[in-house]
């Protein structure tokens, strides 16, 4: 028992004398690991600074690349908008300007660099570099040899532009954009083709003459002695109503019949139309007042009534006719102001004199022209009590006893009545220019009478 003491006692010891060693060689242990640890986070942060700064260039790059990407594709839009003879005198500006520089090694390299970067780097679709000078579409195998070509000859082709001033566009058309051949034409393909088979194509076949205008009867009629028995047919003045609504007094006016409607004879409405001119250039001619009745609810009526009383000066009425409109004129006009009217000479300009009792009676038309009788029968009742002319279209349902001058036609044509309407009032206007004439020829031979007397 005293000896495991001692034993252990002396182990103690030897441990405490042991222990200064220890501590000095863990110190030195400690201070070299140290510096390990700050060497290697010297060396990450620097890992970690190049890296960033690796990655900033690379942005600064990337943002340096798509900036002049956006400035070549603003520089090919413009000139995609400018017409091609104005790019060919930049071109050769550009080209001479190229050429005086001393340094064409320099320029070749940029050549070069541009060219890879417009290829590479731009990557624009097939569409928009398809007419590129700088352009190269890809060949089949076996192409070279068989053309006898070799790869370096064809390299050669491709590198043949002295400069850039060369690529652009040179197409006649650099907005159009080909479409392949599994889809169909776009407009601007179409528009082309059409173009060409016009040029190509375009006088070939028969040009059409004499074609008939529906505007022509209304702005430009024709003539009395223009007017054939074919113009009349063609614009339906033949054709008359079915056998029912026949009346028998029109039988002098009768070709024939078919299929169930009356025909009406077209050498009888050629005479009675040019009686009917004959009269009308003879009231214009003396001054007299026409009156176009047209109240056909069909616009075209309306326009050829209109069109027809201007130009021979007159009046109509396309809308409704008034019951007593002639028979009792001071009732239905009392809304008409008494300034409306005035008195004027043959030349139809006004004297400026004052209306008296005497000067200031109802004017009543001197001959009022129908294209609807049938509808107007109160317009021909007041016209046959107040002994008024009237010219009328009458139709096989309509008696022509009660117009004093009947022109056998078909009524509910609008060509055909706006076809009467224009000749007839193209007579009136024939008798207003023949007035017109006359009275100007009769006041300068007043005047030169008046100067000759205030000369003697």
């Amino acid at each position: 028992m005293l000896s495991l003491t001692k034993t252990r006692v002396l182990g103690a010891r030897s441990v405490r004398r042991s222990l200064p060693g220890f501590s000095r060689s863990y110190a030195s242990t400690t201070g070299a690991t140290e510096q390990e640890q700050a060497s290697q986070r010297d060396l990450r942060e620097k890992s970690v600074a190049d890296a960033l700064a690796k990655e900033e260039e690379a942005l600064a790059k990337t943002k340096q690349l798509r900036q002049l990407k956006e400035q070549a594709h603003a520089m090919i839009s413009t000139l995609n908008k400018t017409p091609t003879t104005l790019v060919h005198e930049r071109l050769e500006k550009l080209q001479r300007e190229v050429d005086s520089l001393a340094n064409q090694d320099k320029v070749k390299q940029l050549d070069e660099e541009l060219e890879d970067f417009m290829l590479k780097q731009m990557q624009l679709p097939y569409s928009e570099i398809v007419n590129h000078p700088w352009s190269v579409a890809p060949k089949p195998r076996g192409a070279s040899s068989a053309s006898g070509t070799s790869a370096s000859e064809e390299e050669g082709g491709r590198t043949q532009i002295k400069s850039t001033s060369t690529n652009t566009y040179t197409s006649d058309f650099p907005q159009l954009k080909p479409t392949p051949d599994f889809k169909p034409y776009s407009e601007q393909e179409l528009y082309l083709r059409q173009l060409a088979h016009t040029r190509r194509s375009g006088t070939l076949g028969s040009d059409l003459t004499n074609v008939y205008k529906a505007r022509n009867e209304v702005n430009r009629p024709r003539q009395i002695e223009d007017t054939t028995v074919a113009s009349l047919m063609a614009a339906g003045c033949h054709l008359g109503h079915s056998k029912a609504m026949w009346r028998p007094s029109t039988q002098p006016f009768l070709y024939g019949e078919y299929d169930g409607i009356h025909l009406i004879d077209l050498n009888e409405t050629m005479s009675a139309l040019k009686r009917a001119t004959q009269v009308l250039r003879g009231i214009a001619g003396n001054g007299g007042v026409i009156l176009y009745v047209g109240t056909n609810k069909n616009w075209e009526q309306k326009r050829a009534v209109e069109e027809a009383a201007k130009r021979s000066r007159g009046y109509y009425v396309h809308k409704r006719w008034i019951p007593g409109t002639i028979t009792n004129f001071t009732e239905v006009t009392k809304q008409v102001n008494s300034n409306s009217r005035m008195e004027i000479d043959m030349g139809d300009v006004a004297t400026k004199r004052e209306l008296t009792e005497e000067n200031d009676r109802i004017i009543k038309p001197d001959v009022v022209v129908i294209l609807n009788p049938v509808e107007n029968r109160n317009c021909i009742t007041e016209c046959i009590k107040s002994r008024i002319p009237t010219i009328g279209l009458c139709d096989t349902d309509m008696e022509p006893s009660l117009l004093t001058y009947p022109i056998p036609c078909n009524d509910d044509s609008m060509r055909a009545t706006s076809l009467m309407a224009g000749v007839l009032s193209k007579a009136a206007e024939e008798g207003l220019k023949r007035r017109l004439e006359v009275v100007a020829n009769s006041k300068n031979v007043r005047e030169g009478n008046f100067s000759r007397r205030a000369q003697a």
